[in-house]
């Protein structure tokens, strides 16, 4: 069925949808998982219980309005009636405002890796109870005015376009199909109540452009403007620009035109200067901005007008999608074709503008021309608003932009429409965000508050990893963890393992995990906490007998060591204390340490050092030794050298092996001898890659009692699990390899 451009039922149909996906949003999110939510409730929860409105001092903590507390009253007046009638229970608020301690993560790029700022130890299921119905009926009340917004913005672009139909419907799927309008306006905030409002008001003030004032008229856009500034403070900056507009353009003569909008500004003021006469008269500051700078986010120093603007970027993403507290983002080739898209309306209406510049001798392209600056101008109040909040706070929120998402949304459908030859091209713009908002759903949203899948015991087994049985405190199992070396982490990198736990019994400490590579001296190179489940699974939550596996990323430092061979310790850690659960192994033995194995970390490249005796000696399939030095040639009895042998792997070699080196005088007799593994078992062979040339001392020590004579070192390699040796080629065996140099023992 194909839908007109200016047929009713094409605008319901968006809504339709725009509500649909507005209420899967609300159910998918758990609560409070939306920005600043917890405060914007405890405003609302104040007034459904009748304590009125929050009031100085202004306390920033959970279960207080914080910040929140200066904000307009239409969204929270609207939201705390409808919460009184229909979920008048919220005495568990507190309750559920317990921190993640593992939020945030900032050196993670796992998607779904502690995204949630609060714990959910109880699932969120329909119709739900206490507080969190309530959070989802206050939800439920922004949506309404998101759904405000979207028809607004279609009445806004049919009075601005009256002969461009589908130019009102673009611009309402565009604002409909935003991922992050559609977020944000199914959360527990006042942005789109303001949204709603400032599209509410432009609408008006197009109205009265082209229709002309007359007293309803005037009263209509007053109560408009001063809707919007009980809304949100931001936008009162419409307010100037709706005013000049209507006595700049329109019917009758400009005296009455003045006049009306002196009318108009009344009514405002009547609406909205009551409340800001009792914001200064309670937080001292008309606007109620005073409570902002309470924020964590305040910069201690503002930045300049260049670094603010180079966090704009940060700021389009968080318009378009950014879900969670800005969090959960989408692939990066997402924001790029949004741009694309973006700059290609802005081009359009550049070239819209240009066409009416140039018919302007017509009363049509004149009065497009004056929508067109009004539409531009209303984007460039709040986007020069959003700048000033970057310099100042450390918070790229592209949500403050959308007080003019209406108006922006008609400019990119003037200059969609303009680009495209056939309607039908430009539409295929929003269908595309409305594919893209249903997509994100599963792609982003619930996969970042879902729990880790369960697995049974055997299907773990069967996955890539090694096996093993630690237990923490009583608490959980250890039964499998794994670190892929395809390629190993460098210094700076960032480490992939995997841990599978087994609960055992449900803990209410709300444990974390504690994952460490440790090296030589016992020197940490990265470090990291984790809620089990990544921040989804407390222990809290835990069932016995239930099996999952959790993809833990940790960064390394930049200043590691490589290559080398490091520890991994895996500890479950009691954040109320500091203090590791003991740890025990499958025989109920105490374990001295929490080590789970080993990983590698690598260089980015492998140097060839300088070598001073060149040598190309095969062992087996493994190994070439490729030189060697001794410092010095020549020693006392009792005294210790050192020879230095430079192995290079011919593959990845397949196991742990051993290096021997025997001292041997003339005659055959043994001096002595110097095993260990290579660079004194701090690197086994087992973690050296193909091509890496790894320098390996080994210290002989002359016995005290050693006759003064001259000596030879011969060296080898076997695995010390059954002794066997690896072949070499021209040894003084067939797997011993008699180096040619001489050893100097003397007085």
């Amino acid at each position: 069925m194909t839908l007109r451009h200016d047929s009713p039922r094409g605008l319901s149909t968006v809504l339709a949808v725009y509500v649909a996906l507005g209420v899967i949003y609300s159910l998918a999110a758990p609560i409070f998982e939306k920005p600043d939510e917890p405060a914007h409730f405890a405003y609302i929860k104040s007034l459904a219980d009748g304590r009125g409105f929050p009031a100085a001092p202004v306390v920033v903590a959970d279960g207080s309005p914080s910040q929140e507390s200066s904000q307009p009253p239409l969204y929270y007046l609207a939201a705390a009636l409808t919460v009184r009638l229909l979920a008048p229970n919220t005495a568990d608020f507190a309750q559920l405002l317990v921190h993640n301690p593992a939020f945030p993560v900032i050196d993670s790029d796992v998607p779904i890796d502690n995204r949630n700022v609060f714990m959910h130890a109880t699932p969120e299921t329909f119709p739900y109870t206490g507080a969190a119905r309530a959070v989802h009926v206050a939800r439920l009340v922004a949506l309404a005015f998101g759904a405000l917004t979207v028809w607004a913005t279609y009445r806004l672009g049919r009075e601005a376009f009256p002969d461009q139909a589908e130019v009102a419907l673009l611009a309402a799927s565009l604002v409909a199909f935003t991922p992050q309008f559609i977020f944000i306006s199914s959360a527990v905030n006042n942005d789109s109540a303001v949204a709603a409002t400032c599209a509410l008001s432009l609408w008006a003030t197009v109205r009265v452009m082209r229709l002309g004032f007359m007293p309803r008229r005037a009263v209509m856009l007053g109560l408009f403007l001063g809707s919007a500034a009980l809304s949100k403070v931001s936008a009162l900056a419409l307010m100037p620009l709706a005013l000049c507009a209507t006595v700049a353009v329109g019917t009758p003569g400009w005296k009455d035109r003045a006049r009306y909008s002196l009318l108009a500004f009344i009514v405002s003021a009547i609406v909205s200067g009551p409340w800001l006469l009792r914001s200064w008269w309670v937080f001292g500051d008309p606007l109620g901005t005073s409570t902002h700078w309470l924020t964590l986010s305040v910069r201690p120093v503002a930045l300049g007008v260049g670094e603010a603007f180079a966090q704009l970027p940060g700021a389009f993403v968080s318009y378009w999608l950014a879900f969670g507290w800005s969090t959960v983002l989408a692939p990066g080739w997402v924001y790029d074709a949004l741009n694309v898209v973006t700059v290609v309306g802005l081009i359009g209406a550049v070239g819209w503008s240009r066409r009416c510049w140039r018919d302007r001798r017509s009363a049509k392209a004149r009065f497009d021309l004056a929508v067109l600056a009004l539409l531009a101008a209303a984007c460039l109040v709040v986007f020069v608003a959003l700048v000033r909040w970057l310099q100042l706070h450390d918070a790229p929120l592209g949500r403050l932009l959308f007080p003019a998402i209406s108006a922006w949304g008609v400019l990119l459908a003037i200059g969609w429409r303009c680009v495209a030859r056939w309607a039908s091209w430009a539409a295929a713009i929003p269908i595309g965000l409305a594919v893209l908002s249903a997509i994100a759903l599963p792609a982003t949203l619930l996969p970042a508050y879902a729990r880790p899948a369960l697995q049974s015991l055997r299907q773990i087994e069967q996955q890539p990893g090694q096996a093993i049985d630690v237990v923490y405190g009583q608490v959980a199992r250890l039964i499998r963890w794994d670190a892929p070396r395809d390629p190993w982490p460098q210094p700076g990198g960032r480490l992939n393992l995997r841990l599978c736990w087994e609960p055992l019994q449900r803990d209410e400490r709300l444990l974390l995990v504690l994952v460490q590579i440790v090296g030589a001296q016992n020197r940490v190179v990265a470090s990291r906490r984790t809620v089990p489940g990544l921040g989804t699974y407390p222990t809290s939550s835990w069932t016995p007998g239930e099996h999952f596996c959790d993809p833990v990323q940790v960064q390394i430092d930049a200043s590691a060591p490589a290559p080398a061979v490091y520890w991994v310790e895996v500890s479950l850690l009691d954040p109320q204390t500091d203090l590791r659960l003991p740890a025990y192994s499958a025989d109920s033995a105490l374990l001295a340490t929490n080590f789970v194995g080993q990983v590698k970390i690598a260089p980015d490249r492998y140097a060839l050092p300088a070598i001073e005796h060149a040598l190309d000696q095969r062992f087996g399939d493994q190994f070439d030794l490729i030189g060697y030095d001794l410092a010095p040639a020549s020693v006392a009895p009792g005294a210790t050298t050192v020879l230095r042998l430079y192995w290079r792997a011919l593959r990845r070699p397949d196991r742990a092996y051993t290096v021997f080196v025997h001292v041997t005088d003339r005659a055959g007799h043994p001096l002595t001898t110097a095993d260990s593994p290579p660079q004194s078992g701090l690197y086994p062979t087992s973690f050296w890659d193909a091509g890496e040339v790894v320098i390996d001392e080994h210290p002989i020590t002359i016995p005290p009692l050693a006759r003064a004579a001259t000596y030879q070192l011969s060296v080898g390699m076997y695995t010390p699990d059954d002794g066997a040796r690896l072949p070499v080629s021209g040894g003084i065996s067939p797997t011993e390899l008699q180096l040619p140099l001489d050893l100097e023992v003397g007085n």
